[in-house]
């Protein structure tokens, strides 16, 4: 199941030299799984990249139709961001216990 997106656009256009557009569609952000990108072609024959933050709790699913974030689980485990996600989880899982056990001792 797909989650409905919310998704923030960001207004700066990669005006740093930033821009990694060299075709139309969208991709995933290189860094951050929680951000993906839009290249959109522009009048002079280069394109123009618009930056996308997926909803709190999700991740961009390159398995899925452009432009989708889902919940890292949801993801094919074959999937960078499936990893990497899951593992920021249970890490957090794992501390979350560890504090809790130690609040009884």
């Amino acid at each position: 199941m797909i989650l409905a997106m919310w998704v923030a656009i960001s207004p700066a256009l990669a005006a740093d030299g930033g821009n990694i557009c060299q075709e139309e569609g969208f991709f995933p952000n290189p860094e951050e799984c929680t951000k993906f990108i839009r290249c959109v072609p522009d009048d002079k024959g280069s394109f123009v990249q618009y930056n996308f933050d997926c909803g709190p709790g999700t991740v961009y699913d390159t398995d899925s139709p452009p432009g989708t974030c889902n919940r890292p689980s949801a993801l094919s485990p074959s999937n960078k961001c499936y990893k990497e996600e899951m593992s920021l989880q249970q890490k957090k899982a794992e501390s979350l216990f560890a504090l809790s056990f130690t609040e009884w001792y």
